[in-house]
């Protein structure tokens, strides 16, 4: 290891001087040598100053070293003790000081430099850091001429710190301050008077590495005081003030208190108050020019009270925050006159101990008048107390739980603690009507919380605050897993139009779950409320009915004893109805084929009636089997190019089996179902038509080439039955009609079906009501109603017993109809 070395080097301009030590590197991670120099330059308005003579050995600098990631940190407190360190790669900030950056005075010059590097790896990085007066200097010389005038005369300045730094009539010395607002003041005496009188002849705001040199001087001949502002006559920073006899007789301004004696301090607890006035009355019998306060209060310094005013010159920033913290003043505005009042009775509450122990906060006022001349400092004591806040919250609360109980200790006004919970990460306060305070003791008290939400955050716990003016307690409660537990037997397929089905779980396996310990709840406009139609369905089944089909609830369980469940959101089914259900939605078909016979006959037409609208291009809905009983036409018949008898149409019969009536049980319209003959090749003399045919009303569709119905429609919601109104008119006594309902799943699996037949003669319209029974719990996926006019298989044989013929030579346009059902108003119950 090589010998460490300093040098030191002059720098004539700047006055510069430098040590360096350097050692080879480390051959396994990197090493930071450091070389040091000191400018003890100072900046003047006209010239460059030197602090000469007063340049300590830079072997006398303290030093530091971090890490960027603050794992690394060492410090020396000289300079002469520190040798080249070996550290990780990285990047380091290294810093070097001396003296107190906080002091202020004669002997309180201070330096600080820093600067960054990057060490690597196997190599030596110097860190060359140049260190600068960090204060501001400032001198005060007198001229023959003020000393001539005045027989006494001294000169002290007050700092935004709250210092206070003397300078004595010899004084040549500069003193050093933290940059900031300085106030300068002179107590002088003149010749042949024994009053000493204090002027505050200059204010200005210091800043770093800046010399001020202020210069007293008198003109005898103007009886003015004048200021020379570094060593320039001209610069306009200097003032001229009257010093003549009648000025200087004048009273200075004078404070009076009230509420308190100057110096003595008067004692409160913390957030505190005094019931009687604290203020400052202020007689400037000259006329005001400004009015200082200074405050000494980490309290109010941490609320942004700033340290320095003059309250005749406030910001509006400062108004407002002094205002805020409870100031309040007269006669200090831009109508001042002479007199002025200070009142600090609302600034107490906003008092409290930052370090954790007892504290005076010191409020200094001094006054100046139009003559410079200075009031006698008036200083407001105010010692507060530390007061004892404290909660003892509960390590947990049950899940889904809303309220906490805690005590609270409290040596002060329980009125002004608040209470915040968090929501999405704010804390927001808890509104009075849900906050109980009830008295236990000497300053003991129940704290009862209501909060907005239930308790359900296992992971991430109850945050919880309690404010008493700036003390705070902030903590967080973990909430306890549910032992109680909601759930969904079969899943979504347990949540119907208007009910759902529910199983409640006890994981502890020590509550009784029965109607008379367990009750349901919903949460209506963010607050729990009972749901009382809740049936039990079997062990720890349960069934909430009279829900709102299409809606959305989150449903919790309660216990008896005090434990909520899981909280569970579900969505019921829609009620959804069925297209056209009131039957008023027709249109026809209307076929005409053109003939030409002997007689002069030229058309025949047939109807084809459809339970829907023309315009609907998507799933229809209802469907019959119309296009079966149809499907030949009522083509006439020929022989050798000519027309047979009768001419048109001889031997087919097209008959619709359901079409639109007018005798309807509401509305406009009503379906008619009808069981029909129809068919080609009939013989009109043996009038029995070829086929027999029940009419059909279905949901789904028709296959034209196969002529056979396809049932079914895509529908997923599950009623509990169907109801419709009805007449039947059978044509034979026997026969009777049925309707058929199933639900299936999205397999194609029945999971609901029901078929009724009824029969005889019903001639008003009457309602029946189809209850539907699930054997399947599973989501529905489509829905099949079939309305058939005949049931009876021995009533479709054709022959009068179970059709009305057409009369005879009428076969083509003519009917063979049987048993008729009329059907209206269908509707889907959901229960």
């Amino acid at each position: 290891m090589k010998k460490a070395y300093c040098g030191l080097m002059s720098l004539l301009l700047l006055g510069l001087f430098s040590c360096a030590k350097e050692e080879t590197a480390s051959s396994v991670k990197g090493r930071i040598s450091v070389s040091m120099s000191a400018d003890q330059s100072l900046l003047g308005e006209q010239s460059r100053g030197s602090v000469s003579g007063e340049t300590p050995d830079v072997n006398d600098f303290s030093l530091s070293i971090v890490s960027e990631d603050e794992d690394f940190s060492s410090s020396w407190d000289r300079f002469a003790d520190f040798e080249p360190v070996i550290v990780d790669v990285g990047t380091y900030t290294v810093t070097a000081s001396y003296g107190n950056a906080d002091t202020e005075g004669f002997d309180a010059l201070s330096y600080l430099g820093s600067t960054t590097v990057d060490v690597k790896k196997n190599e030596v990085t110097d860190a060359s850091i140049l260190c600068s007066i960090n204060k501001a200097k400032v001198s005060i010389t007198y001229t023959e001429d003020f000393q001539t005038y005045f027989s006494s005369y001294s000169a002290y300045i007050n700092t935004s710190k709250g210092n206070k730094v003397s300078y004595l009539s010899d004084e040549i010395r500069g003193a050093y301050f933290v940059p900031g607002d300085l106030s300068v003041y002179l107590e002088v005496t003149r010749q042949g008077n024994s009053q000493k009188i204090t002027l505050n002849p200059k204010n200005f705001t210091a800043e770093v590495k800046h010399e001020y040199r202020l210069t007293m001087d008198v003109d005898a001949s103007t009886a003015s005081l004048k200021i020379i502002f570094n060593d320039n006559p001209l610069s306009e920073e200097n003032v001229d003030i009257n010093i003549s006899d009648e000025a200087l007789s004048a009273a200075p301004p004078v404070f009076t208190p009230y509420g308190f004696s100057s110096g003595t301090a008067i004692e409160v607890s913390e957030y505190g108050s005094v019931s009687e006035k604290l203020e400052a009355y202020l007689n400037a019998p000259a006329g005001l020019a400004r009015c200082e306060l200074i405050t000494q209060s980490e309290a109010l310094k941490t609320q942004g009270w700033p340290e320095s005013v003059d309250l005749m010159n406030l910001t509006a920033e400062q108004s407002q925050k002094l205002a805020e913290l409870g100031l309040a003043t007269r006669g200090l505005g831009a109508n001042h006159d002479k007199i002025a009042t200070i009142d600090f009775q609302n600034v107490i509450p906003h008092l409290y101990c930052v370090s954790g122990q007892d504290e005076e906060h010191v409020f200094t006022l001094k006054a100046t008048d139009l003559y410079s001349k200075v009031s006698e400092d008036l200083v407001l004591k105010v010692l507060t107390h530390l007061i004892v806040f404290d909660v003892q919250l509960p390590a947990s609360v049950p899940y889904g739980s809303s309220v906490i109980t805690f005590p609270l200790t409290l040596e002060g006004d329980v009125a002004k603690v608040q209470f915040y919970y968090d929501e999405n990460g704010i804390y927001k306060p808890f509104d009075s009507a849900y906050v109980s305070v009830q008295p236990d003791g000497d300053n003991q008290y129940t704290v009862t919380l209501i909060y907005p939400n239930s308790l359900t955050d296992t992971e991430n716990g109850v945050k919880f605050k309690a404010a008493y003016g700036a003390k705070a307690i902030e903590r967080i409660i973990s909430v306890e897993a549910p032992t109680l537990q909601v759930s969904l037997k079969n899943g979504k397929a347990d949540v119907w139009a208007t009910k759902v089905d529910m199983q409640v779980t006890d994981l502890t396996q020590s509550l009784e779950i029965s109607a008379q310990t367990v009750e349901f709840q919903y949460k209506k406009d963010g607050v729990w409320t009972k749901w009382d139609n809740v049936s039990l369905n079997g062990m720890n089944q349960f069934t909430l009915k009279g829900l709102s089909a299409g809606a959305t609830y989150t449903i919790r369980a309660a216990h008896t004893q005090g434990l909520y469940s899981n909280e569970l959101e579900i969505t019921t089914e829609q009620a959804t109805q069925l297209p056209n259900a009131g039957m008023e939605e027709w249109f026809s078909n209307k076929i005409a084929e053109d003939g030409t016979d002997l007689s002069g006959n030229s058309k025949v037409y047939w109807n084809k009636w459809y339970p829907w609208n023309e315009s609907i291009n998507t799933s229809k809905g209802w469907s019959t089997v119309n296009q079966t009983t149809t499907q030949y036409g009522a083509t006439p018949s020929t022989f050798l190019g000519f027309p047979t008898f009768p001419y048109v149409g001889c031997c087919y019969t097209t008959n619709s089996g359901t079409l639109r009536t007018d005798n309807h049980y509401e509305g406009s319209y009503a379906a008619l179902i009808r069981t029909v003959g129809w068919g080609h090749d009939n013989q009109a003399d043996g009038r029995d038509s070829q086929n027999v045919t029940p009419g059909e009303l279905y949901l789904g569709s028709y296959d034209v080439s196969t002529h056979t119905p396809i049932y079914g429609y895509d529908f997923t919601s599950r009623p509990t039955g169907l109801a419709f109104y009805y007449q039947y008119v059978p044509k034979n006594e026997a026969d009777y009609w049925e309707v058929q309902i199933e639900v299936k799943d999205a397999e194609g699996q029945n999971i609901a079906s029901q078929r009724i037949t009824r029969s005889g003669n019903v001639s008003e319209y009457t309602k029946e009501v189809v209850p539907l029974t699930y054997g399947i719990v599973k989501k529905a996926a489509s829905i099949s109603v079939i309305f058939r006019s005949s049931a009876n298989p021995d009533c479709l044989v054709s022959n009068e017993t179970n059709l009305s013929y057409p009369k005879f030579g009428n076969l083509s346009d003519g009917e063979y109809v049987g048993s008729q059902l009329y059907i209206d108003n269908i509707e889907l119950i959901y229960e």
